[in-house]
């Protein structure tokens, strides 16, 4: 007896997409969480403000909110939490005095190169079972599906 396609809508957790993406992304936030950012005294949101901004720095609070799935008041709070532990800078944006930039400190650029070597080694582990050929094809599938989510 052959085995079903993996579905969306499969009610069986072993086929079920969603329910497996969750229990992997689980699992790795478990382990960055009870390893390298509890070493660091950082938790997975400064985490994810850090890795946002190490790719481009400068962004708005909206931008950032919204790319990392965090409401615009949690993150103020978050923001305030990282400026007063030397992380980031909030600085008035340059064209829009209304709005607010927020910018990688020295230090928050320090203590994102210590935690990322070890996050990255936990997602080359996770993905360790994928040949290139797949890795590449999953890169691409969750790129679409994030854009598609994104409008």
């Amino acid at each position: 007896m052959s085995k079903s396609p993996v579905s969306i809508l499969d009610s069986n957790v072993e086929t079920n997409m969603a329910f497996q993406m969750a229990t992997i992304i689980y699992k790795l936030d478990q382990t960055l969480r009870s390893t390298t950012l509890r070493e660091h005294n950082m938790t997975y949101v400064h985490f994810r403000v850090l890795q946002y901004l190490w790719d481009k720095d400068g962004r708005s609070i909206g931008e950032i909110a919204k790319a990392i799935v965090v409401h615009q008041p949690v993150l103020s709070r978050v923001l305030d939490q990282m400026q007063d532990r030397g992380l980031v800078q909030r600085r008035t944006d340059e064209t829009d005095s209304r709005y607010m930039r927020v910018f990688l400190s020295d230090t928050g650029r320090e203590r994102y190169a210590q935690v990322w070597p070890p996050a990255k080694a936990m997602i080359d582990n996770a993905l360790s079972v994928l040949t290139v050929d797949e890795r590449q094809d999953l890169g691409r599938m969750l790129r679409s599906m994030a854009t598609h989510l994104a409008n």
